[in-house]
């Protein structure tokens, strides 16, 4: 391994086209994807938001930047999506990977960015700069023969999937009632859409007044073909209704039903029995960047009026640390500094309370937060909500 002080590691935009060429190199070897893939992904993510970490003149690694949205209490709140971290295999190990998020948290604190999200092949190196699971995302399989529905009240319409601003305005529909979803950056629709297996797309509910959509391929398996989900919408008990019924109607073919969704997903209740199976499951990791803005900019509970005193720890941002006091009405919250500090945390345990992961009584079992029963109590209503949830890996 090659060795190398940290006091001489640069965090930055790439200035030049060799970096990028470099940056790509690294990628592509740390996650075994082609050239080709590689120049999509520097595309789609611009070059102002790829960061390279540099000794003198080597590239050493680096990583993308997706700015986008994140949806928590009814409330959009800007988040930045980390993607692509990868070092250089010969420089692993000698804290390059730690020096490089903690830049680019650093960074995006400076520019204001409330929330980080990312998934995590190894959750010690995020969790080392303040990253916690926030949220799942969970894969489903379910046989089509199990599917009964026979609901056919409103109709369905192939229709062109690059029409986004259809979709994209039922999608954040879907969105804001839920915890963690995404307001998606235009690449995460353009990976969505442009497979190289056909794409269908239809929408449900009359064109003129839609009630859901579905976008999803076809997979071959053993003479019969599987459907991969790769998004649906359904805003009304009919649209549910409808969808299930669509793929009720594919089952001469298709063996069986794949989508990623909620790990408590209402449209499941609409089946006939539980014949759904979970597939896969993973937590994604929430930073929050700037505390004050989070805490601002987040949805809560309507009819509540109370005020939530906040003790934090943030080693990484000391301007996340010390006492604030969260004062919430009508659904908004203002935040000041001072208080009580009534609630004590590090700044990863704010993480899973913030998204409604886990409960503060919760989070006390794990260490993660400190206070007296009252104080957990009015902390669990304040961010409570639907279990945070993404349909869309980055």
């Amino acid at each position: 391994m090659s060795q190398i002080s940290h006091r001489h590691y640069e965090v930055g935009i790439p200035t030049t086209s060799r970096q990028v060429q470099a940056l790509g190199q690294v990628l592509t070897q740390c996650f075994n994807v082609s050239a080709e893939h590689w120049q999509t992904f520097a595309r789609q993510m611009g070059q102002d938001n790829l960061r390279v970490i540099c000794h003198g003149d080597t590239v050493l690694g680096g990583l993308g930047i997706y700015p986008m949205g994140q949806w928590f209490g009814g409330q959009r709140i800007p988040m930045h999506g980390i993607a692509g971290v990868g070092i250089a295999p010969e420089y692993r190990g000698a804290g390059v990977a730690r020096s490089l998020m903690a830049e680019t948290v650093k960074t995006l604190h400076q520019q204001g960015v409330p929330l980080a999200t990312l998934y995590a092949s190894t959750s010690q190196l995020y969790r080392s700069v303040g990253f916690e699971q926030a949220g799942t995302y969970c894969l489903y399989q379910l046989p089509t023969q199990s599917l009964m529905l026979r609901d056919r009240s409103l109709p369905v319409t192939a229709m062109d999937p690059s029409d986004l601003v259809v979709l994209t305005e039922l999608y954040e529909q879907r969105a804001q009632q839920t915890n963690g979803n995404l307001d998606r950056h235009p690449a995460i629709w353009e990976q969505m859409l442009e497979d190289d297996t056909p794409i269908y797309t239809y929408l449900i509910g009359e064109q003129a007044h839609p009630e859901g959509y579905v976008i999803f391929a076809h997979q071959v398996d053993s003479g019969c073909y599987n459907i991969n989900i790769y998004d649906w919408v359904w805003l009304t008990p009919a649209a549910g209704q409808r969808l299930w019924t669509f793929f009720a109607d594919h089952r001469s073919l298709a063996k069986d039903i794949q989508w990623y969704g909620a790990p408590v997903d209402p449209l499941q209740l609409l089946l006939a029995e539980q014949t759904y199976q979970v597939k896969k499951t993973e937590r994604w990791l929430m930073r929050i960047v700037d505390l004050p803005r989070a805490l601002t900019l987040r949805g809560y509970p309507p009819a509540l009026e109370a005020e939530l005193h906040l003790q934090v720890d943030d080693p990484l941002m000391p301007a996340n640390s010390g006492q604030f006091v969260l004062q919430v009405s009508q659904g908004q919250g203002q935040v000041r500094t001072g208080g009580q500090g009534d609630l004590k945390m590090n700044i990863r345990g704010l993480a899973p309370l913030y998204s409604s992961l886990l409960t503060a009584q919760e989070l006390k079992l794990l260490g993660a937060v400190d206070g007296s029963r009252e104080v957990l109590a009015l902390a669990t209503t304040l961010f409570s909500g639907p279990q945070p949830w993404l349909s869309d890996h980055f």
